[in-house]
């Protein structure tokens, strides 16, 4: 028989550590699980408000023991990536000495953060103003810089202030960390590592605004501007649709833009038979891909590595969904979408107007700065008919006989909203929520706040294909537009192709019957706000293999 628990020997059910205090003993818990896992059923609480929670409670109900507390062991451990994720920069108010072009001198300003992107900046004139590093409601700025692009990326004193205090902090506690490196002592790291030697999103906590630009100025120098603009320059738009209607060129590294972000897919497919599907599911097996040889359930429990065969009642009792795990940009993973594919091709499985190919990417680059996802509504809004087009490419079919593929539908690749008005004054919990009203939404960014939270925004609108190069151009376009959303700011080049939610005669929506030579002009604006070679090469790809509708 087991031995009997001592006192000294009760544990947390959640984090495991012994408990001391008799309260805690009784309830088998400790307080500060306590709070994070009321800040986690709160979330599950709201998740269960806007309907999207169903499929995850009927999983808890019929989960073993063992399965809840892992559940909640996750759910706890989202809720503190969520905190440290939303965290002020500092939590004592800092000053800071501004120029005062009205009063002619030089006048202490008081900037104290609200949450990691906004800040209360306390004028030496007695005014407060709610200042973010793009927007403040000061009068100067919405009446007069606002109006003028240039002046609006310099920005009122209120919102200079802001960034020259996060520019201390940051640098303040840069200097700790090395200092506590330095002596051996940083507490929550269990592995040693000096801040110079982080260079990628595998390696740093992406949390930390400094580690996480950072990493994203590998991008900036990986994928920099050409100078070229597609829009304006027609011999260059030429030559780009020439080289495009070369066959792709399948590569195994360096593909993302080096910062070595995460990405997942999820393949749907069809067989003709039972058979068939069963023997592909042990040819996945046999191949070490998957952990079993059967069909599991849908949105079944990860096997970290491996990649999941889930049912999908969308697709019919010989549909299957092949889920990915976390990828990141080296050879192996792309080997592994080229062997999945081949293994589920010899096998007998095709695709339809009924089958999707999503792309998860990490939202690493984006996080929890709110003008980086209002840039990214931008230019979803601005360029839906792109992506849907985009996403209609049928490599096959090209191939073939030059014809086009067809996106399938929205029934569950919805349009963004009519005009999803993000506010830069706004958190960015509450901009991913007007982005993606729904899971169906074409970037659905509700992962990322759910119940179960996954840090990746999921683009819906690709197709579903067997052809690993088609695969390769939708993730490398997905990727490219989650991390030019992350480093377009005001003063960026690329800056004016992401027209503003009220320029609405710029956008191109899938329901616009565009005139003659519009769709087009449009794509081009779009490859601007690529703005490399790399990567408007693969959405030309998948633009001249595709049709929206």
């Amino acid at each position: 028989m087991p031995a009997r628990q001592t006192l000294a020997s009760i544990a947390c059910r959640v984090c495991n550590r012994p408990l001391r205090n008799p309260i805690s003993i009784a309830q088998g818990v400790g307080p500060v699980c306590i709070k994070k896992v009321r800040a986690a059923l709160n979330s599950m609480l709201e998740s269960v408000q806007r309907g999207e929670a169903a499929p995850n409670y009927q999983l808890a109900y019929a989960a073993s023991p063992e399965e809840l507390a892992n559940m909640v062991r996750e759910d706890v451990a989202n809720a503190y990536r969520e905190q440290r994720r939303n965290r002020r920069p500092s939590s004592q108010p800092v000053q800071v000495e501004m120029e005062s072009v009205t009063r002619g001198r030089n006048e202490e300003v008081t900037v104290e953060w609200i949450d990691a992107n906004r800040a209360r900046v306390y004028s030496a004139s007695g005014n407060t103003y709610h200042s973010t590093h793009d927007a403040c409601d000061c009068p100067d700025f919405r009446y007069r810089l606002a109006r003028d692009p240039e002046l609006a990326a310099v920005g009122c004193r209120h919102m200079q202030a802001l960034r020259l205090a996060q520019q201390r902090v940051s640098a303040a506690r840069t200097e700790q960390r090395r200092l506590r490196t330095r002596q051996g002592t940083i507490p929550d790291s269990p592995i040693q590592i000096h801040e110079d030697n982080l260079s990628t999103f595998a390696q740093i906590d992406w949390t930390e605004d400094s580690a996480r630009e950072r990493v994203l100025d590998i991008w900036r120098r990986e994928r920099a501007f050409d100078g070229i603009y597609m829009s304006r320059n027609d011999e260059a738009w030429s030559d780009l649709q020439e080289s495009a209607r070369n066959e792709w060129e399948y590569q195994y590294s360096n593909v993302l833009g080096g910062t070595n972000n995460t990405f997942g897919i999820e393949i749907e497919v069809k067989f003709r038979d039972g058979y068939s599907k069963q023997r592909a599911l042990r040819a996945l097996y046999d191949a070490g891909l998957t952990n079993t040889a059967s069909e599991l359930s849908y949105h079944s429990q990860d096997a970290p590595g491996f990649w999941k065969p889930e049912r999908d009642g969308s697709l019919g009792s010989n549909g299957l969904e092949l889920v990915s795990p976390v990828l990141n940009d080296n050879s192996e993973a792309w080997q592994k979408i080229q062997e999945a594919t081949r293994i589920l091709s010899e096998n007998g499985a095709y695709v339809d107007n009924n089958c999707g190919g999503h792309v998860h990417i990490g939202i690493a680059p984006l996080d929890h700065r709110t003008y980086s996802w209002q840039r990214l509504a931008r230019i979803g809004v601005g360029y839906e008919r792109q992506f849907f087009r985009m996403g209609g490419a049928n490599s096959d079919t090209y191939r073939r006989n030059g014809t086009t593929g067809i996106f399938r539908g929205t029934s569950y690749a919805n349009p963004l909203p009519v005009r999803p008005m993000i506010s830069s004054l706004s958190n960015a919990q509450r901009a991913r929520s007007i982005l993606s009203p729904s899971r169906y939404t074409i970037f659905n960014a509700t992962n990322v706040d759910g119940h179960r939270s996954k840090p990746t925004v999921e683009m819906r609108y690709p197709n579903a294909t067997l052809d690993h190069r088609q695969l390769q151009a939708q993730i490398q376009v997905a990727n490219a537009v989650i991390h030019q959303a992350s480093i377009i700011r005001n003063n960026h080049p690329c800056s004016e192709f992401t027209p503003k939610f009220t320029e609405t005669e710029q956008h191109l929506r899938y329901s616009n019957i565009p005139v003659p030579g519009r769709e087009e002009n449009n794509f081009r604006s779009f490859l601007d706000v690529l703005g490399n070679k790399k990567d408007r090469l693969a959405a030309t790809w998948l633009w001249l293999r595709g049709r929206a509708r």
